[in-house]
């Protein structure tokens, strides 16, 4: 009986030990998007969050052990709120003309800051402020030898990897968003949102061209006939080609980038791949997909993936090879994502908008999904409930009613300690914060039963109801500020439309609340009842 019972632990154990050299595990941020891709360094993640647009959230980075999920470190700015979509920048140690640095993991927030960290705790090496402090960092950054290159809301900053000190300074007349740089021969390009490519020279000089109406929100990539830019239209989106339209697709492009002779792109309609021969670019092959973030490639035996997050409800990442989609990715907490995975070694990192980290082994991402930190506390409870479960039914089948009881109650114990912490979670999604949504008695009685807007602008309140009921906030919205003569700002970002500001005025950012609570989705996919109050505030 006893070698039975050992042969049957062993048999129920050896699949734990294979699962524990698998690497598996969340980490849910208490708030914000993840929207930039994760970092694998050597053993760490690294991750960032932005925030909800509330004014509220403190965006933050993060370090994790990869293999358990052990968070090492964490920053949150005290300073920058919404908006703090800059991929993080991991730089190796070196020198230059200006000094030498260890490793360091840089990072800039939309009050115009950037900070240098410590990858190993987290500590601030060296900070400084840029001339922007509303969104003031929102783009892709960029290195070149000694210094890195950051592209602002208003300009263009080069800093000392050194010591921070900042080394050029270059302003433009127009405003930019998501604007990345990119680094050449001639110096620093980058966009904005009028269209135009500006050029920095290494020694300041500045040359602005026109390229068309428009746009411009990610890095410029150079290929071997020119510039490519995808520039975002009212109407879609135009690619251009040194100068000249290379074709005309969808809405809301993603942030494309290359690899060898090929550019990949995406918008809210296609992926699309491009490819460059001897003479020209030309578009060789698109597939219907739904892609605004950013893209990330992986290299393998047969050739090369591309990975797009899926900016839908049912989100997932499309995985392509140079030409057609080869299958799609999913992940037990799938929605809305825009952020790029992160590859090493054979792991990869996921984020999406609920801010949920998951970092896993390739090929187990709809398989491996676990609700823990640290993976490796999480095999320890499993093994435990297994061992408990296997003494109960020996002791039971040698009728030693006495020990059976005790291991049993040590089983359900072990599993109220497992399954307890799920139910909490699960408990507080469905009891968040709400807030009280009384009737206005000032109100007509023909709004009963119908969706009405509430605006707190500048002081002064402005309400409407009895409207054509409408699906979503975003529409409500528009309708509203119509009949109200209220001027909204909206811009269309890749995470969806932005409310910029009403009349003009636009604060510190605008939250809404729907039926007296936040909204987790931005106001194009907030679904809206037959009798929902929307109420606009100043964040």
């Amino acid at each position: 009986m006893r070698i039975i019972g050992i042969l049957l632990l062993l048999l129920l154990i050896l699949p734990i030990v294979e699962a524990s050299a698998e690497t598996s595990w969340t980490h849910e941020f208490e708030a914000g998007y993840i929207t930039t891709k994760p970092l694998i360094v050597d053993d760490t993640v690294y991750a960032r969050t932005s925030g909800l647009w509330t004014g509220n959230e403190q965006p933050v980075v993060a370090a994790f052990d990869v293999f358990t999920g052990e968070k090492v470190w964490s920053f949150a700015s005290q300073t920058a709120r919404q908006n703090d979509m800059t991929p993080l920048l991991y730089v190796d140690s070196g020198q230059g003309s200006c000094g030498v640095w260890e490793d360091l993991l840089i990072v800039g927030w939309v009050d115009g800051k950037i900070t240098a960290h410590s990858p190993k705790n987290g500590s601030i090496v060296w900070e400084n402020q840029t001339g922007d402090n509303f969104r003031g960092i929102t783009g892709q950054m960029a290195l070149e030898t000694d210094r890195v290159v950051v592209p602002t809301r208003t300009g263009l900053s080069t800093f000392c990897l050194a010591n921070g000190i900042e080394l050029l300074r270059v302003e433009t007349e127009s405003i930019g968003w998501r604007n990345g740089v990119t680094v050449t021969e001639e110096g620093y390009i980058f966009g904005d949102e009028a269209g135009n490519l500006h050029t920095v020279t290494r020694n300041g000089n500045l040359s602005s061209t026109m390229l068309g109406e428009g746009k411009i929100r990610h890095a410029p990539l150079e290929t071997r006939h020119g510039l490519f830019v995808h520039l975002q239209t009212d109407e879609g989106s135009s690619m251009y080609l040194n100068g000249s339209i290379l074709g005309k697709m969808g809405h809301s492009p993603a942030m494309p980038l290359m690899h060898e002779n090929r550019i990949y792109a995406a918008t809210s309609d296609e992926w699309i791949s491009i490819l460059c021969g001897e003479n020209t670019c030309a578009i060789e092959s698109t597939e219907p997909f739904h892609s605004n973030g950013e893209l990330s490639l992986r290299v393998v035996e047969s050739g090369l993936e591309v990975w797009a997050p899926s900016n839908t409800p049912e989100g997932g990442w499309g995985v392509f090879n140079q030409t057609a989609l080869m299958r799609m990715e999913h992940t037990s907490f799938d929605t809305y994502g825009t952020a790029a995975p992160g590859f090493s070694s054979g792991i990869v990192a996921i984020g999406n908008d609920a801010g949920t980290l998951q970092v896993t082994n390739l090929g187990f991402v709809s398989e491996n999904t676990t609700q823990s930190e640290s993976g490796t506390f999480e095999v320890f409870l499993r093994a435990t409930i297994l061992l408990m479960f296997v003494f109960t039914i020996v002791f039971l089948a040698r009728k030693d009613w006495s020990t059976a009881s005790k291991f049993g109650s040590a089983f359900l114990l072990v599993v109220a300690i497992v399954v307890v912490p799920d139910l909490s979670v699960k408990v507080a999604e469905q009891t968040s914060p709400r807030y009280d949504v009384e009737w206005d008695e000032s109100w007509p009685d023909g709004w009963q039963e119908t969706q009405v807007v509430v605006f707190e602008i500048d002081g002064i309140t402005y309400a409407i109801g009895g409207l054509e009921p409408q699906k979503n906030v975003y529409d409500l919205t528009v309708i509203a500020c119509q009949e109200l003569d209220i001027e909204p700002q909206i811009e269309q970002q890749y995470l969806g439309p932005y409310l910029v500001s009403f009349n003009g005025f636009a604060g510190d950012g605008w939250e809404f609340m729907l039926d007296g609570q936040r909204s987790p989705v931005g106001m194009a996919d907030a679904k809206l009842g037959d009798a929902s109050i929307v109420e606009w505030r100043p964040a």
